[in-house]
């Protein structure tokens, strides 16, 4: 069997941001051992790259594939796009670390992020984790984050209230050993429990420990709609006074309302850039995000984890109190209209009529006003239902996108009518945005999903091609890449990814079948 694989005729794109070149590239070993024109080497598959550009892989800068190795290793979502290293743990919620008392409500609690286990989270630190994830040989490489809330979780359970001085501690201790571990940082979910729980000053606290192994914090900042200006002051605060390096997730302006405001946020990136401050963001190409329904739920209702908000609705004065805010919320994110629900675990009632649906045609459905349609499916699923929200501007997508501290990523989450980031945002992007549109340069534009990445999560082996770096690289067509898929339609694959080698290793060719 030939172990050696030979690309000739490409266009290069190397993943620095620079004008490309024609050559052939050599790869065996799961390294890229040459780079030149006219190779000729003996034994090797060869590759015609003619009319075609070849990049590094993609790296996915928030991911919520954690669960796909042991369930899906195929994981054509992913690599038929292009990406080759997935970072998971984000949002505040990382399957790892846990201990035996915590593993259950973790579970749970992760089931509108990464889908439904089969049982318990079965390891227990963050090496254990990758290494079962590496085992079951997905398509992929995985790399993590610590997330803040599961680091809370292990410490002090889903209580909401302010840290002792001994809790985070403790906290610090479990984010020293998995940095040690391997993991690149720490993520913030802080509309997510019971991440959301913690104050300003503790996450000042805990992000020392990030930064003494230059680790890097990813954050869901506490609003993106109405407060988006002073959730990321907040954050901006814990930058300063840790000294960690810090990447906003996802930047974008919820609502209609709201929308225009992150152009102040790039304004203040260039300040903090010129004061020489690393801080960036990440962004998915689409005009609608997604999350779990219990976003629309004001963060308090779940202190004490889903138990206790069930009983919280139970109760008629908690339910006036919960139901008020939510319907707060609800309006900021653009009413029910705005919120399609993309896939509902098994529950006491048969809701499998609901993906693909509105949250207003939904509540007419069950003959119920918005607010209490949310409150009562909540209720009836363990609080694990996945939705679109449907409340970005095209306008912001694109003003965000052309600043240079811009990266790309999916969110993707996997779901009975998923997000098609989940399947397409690669193809997406390059296709839509930088080919159509022209957006930036095609050279910036894979700067800024292979090279910058690595940069930011100091993956030293990939992002570039270079000889001696892993041959983790992306064989596309550049005049026919886009996305297949829809909000309607989410479960197919793009056009124009040719093929793709994870360290050497030809993991997809164009035309395999999900």
């Amino acid at each position: 069997m030939r172990q050696r694989t030979l690309i000739r005729n490409a266009t290069i794109y190397d993943g620095t941001g620079g004008r490309p070149f024609f050559g052939d590239v050599l790869i065996g070993g799961g390294l890229i051992q040459k780079i030149g024109r006219f190779l000729h080497e003996e034994d090797c598959t060869v590759v015609d790259g003619s009319g075609k550009i070849l990049t590094p892989g993609f790296i996915n800068c928030h991911s919520h594939s954690e669960l796909q190795p042991f369930y899906n290793p195929r994981m054509l979502q992913v690599i038929g796009q292009g990406i080759t290293t997935e970072l998971v743990g984000q949002d505040g919620l990382s399957v790892a670390p846990i201990d035996d008392a915590h593993a259950a409500e973790l579970t749970e609690n992760m089931i509108c992020l990464c889908g439904k286990a089969k049982r318990d989270f079965w390891w227990r630190s963050h090496r254990e984790y990758m290494q079962l994830a590496e085992e079951a040989n997905p398509s992929c490489r995985f790399v993590g984050l610590l997330g803040s809330g599961t680091i809370r979780m292990n410490v002090m359970g889903s209580e909401n209230r302010p840290a002792t001085g001994d809790e985070i501690r403790k906290m610090c201790e479990l984010i020293e050993t998995g940095m040690e571990e391997g993991a690149r940082g720490m993520s913030f979910g802080l509309i997510y429990p019971p991440s959301s729980y913690a104050s300003t000053e503790e996450m000042i606290e805990v992000c020392k420990a990030v930064a003494k192994h230059d680790g890097i914090i990813m954050v869901h900042t506490r609003n993106e709609m109405d407060l988006l200006l002073e959730s990321f002051e907040e954050m901006v605060r814990v930058m300063k006074e840790s000294g960690v390096r810090m990447e906003i997730s996802h930047l974008k302006s919820l609502g209609p309302e709201n929308w225009g405001k992150v152009t102040k946020i790039l304004e203040r990136m260039e300040e903090l850039q010129r004061e020489g401050y690393d801080i960036g963001f990440d962004q998915y190409p689409w005009n609608a995000g997604s999350t779990g329904l219990k976003a629309t739920v004001p963060g308090w209702a779940y202190s004490g984890g889903v138990d206790a908000f069930e009983a919280r609705l139970a109760d008629k004065e908690s339910y006036e109190k919960v139901y008020k805010e939510t319907a707060e919320i609800l309006h900021k994110r653009g009413g029910g209209a705005r919120v399609q629900v993309a896939s509902v675990p098994e529950s006491s009632e048969d809701f499998s009529w609901m993906p693909g649906l509105r949250m207003n045609e939904i509540a007419e459905r069950l003959g119920m006003d918005e607010v209490a349609a949310v409150l009562y499916v909540l209720s009836k699923t363990r609080s694990s239902v996945l939705c679109i929200y449907h409340s970005i501007s095209e306008e912001d997508i694109q003003a965000v996108m052309r600043s240079p501290y811009h990266v790309v990523c999916t969110d993707g989450i996997v779901g009975s009518v998923p997000h098609p980031r989940a399947y397409s945002t690669y193809p997406r992007f390059l296709g839509h945005y930088v080919r159509d549109l022209g957006i930036m340069p095609l050279e910036t534009a894979v700067n800024h999903i292979t090279g910058e990445p690595a940069r930011r999560l100091r993956l030293w082996d990939r992002g570039l091609i270079r000889e001696g770096l892993s041959a983790d690289l992306v064989l596309i067509d550049y005049d026919r890449v886009m996305e297949t898929n829809s909000y309607i339609d989410p479960i197919r694959l793009p056009v124009g990814i040719c093929k793709v080698w994870v360290k050497g290793a030809l993991r997809y060719e164009e035309g395999m079948q999900l």
